[in-house]
Parts: C-alpha cells; structure tokens; sequence
C-alpha cells in the first residue's frame, strides 16, 4: 500500500469515499475512491480505486485509474495514513 498525505479530510458522497494526497515518493496529487462491496459470508471488502491528480467531478470518469480490493483493515490503514500524513 501506497503513503499518502492527504491534501484534506477524506470526504464521502453517498457510500463512496474520496481521498486526496500526495504520491509517496513523486509528490503529485493523487485521488483514490473507495466503494464498499457486498462479498459472500458478510465479509466488508472495498474496491479502492486510484488516479494519479487532484481529480473532482466528471475528471475522475476520465482518467485513466488503478484499482485493487482491500478488506476493512487495508483500507483503515490508507485512511489513516491520509490523515496523519496532512501537512
């Protein structure tokens, strides 16, 4: 998982969650997206999904993104990392 230092509070639109930070070893603005899935057994999974640009709104639809599934503790890691990382 990446280090990130996030630009702001993560904010939340209905159940996806938008973070913005900093690459960890480039420092340009990246954008992950986080969207919670229904997985078999009641286990919390997310598809965590990341554009390299500080990307809001239509922009987001556009870019070209990386995406990855991670459980609960994975994505409370990248979560955390944001905040303590906000300069």
């Amino acid at each position: 998982m990446a280090t990130i230092a996030a630009t702001r509070k993560p904010r939340t639109s209905a159940s996806t969650m938008v973070v913005h930070g900093r690459h960890p070893l480039r420092g340009y603005a990246v954008t992950w997206r986080i969207t919670p899935l229904t997985a078999p057994g009641g286990e919390a999974m997310f598809v965590v999904e990341r554009a390299d640009g500080h990307l809001t709104g239509d922009a987001w639809h556009l870019a070209e993104k990386q995406s990855s599934l991670m459980g609960v503790d994975g994505v409370r890691d990248l979560v955390r990392q944001a905040r303590e990382q906000r300069p």
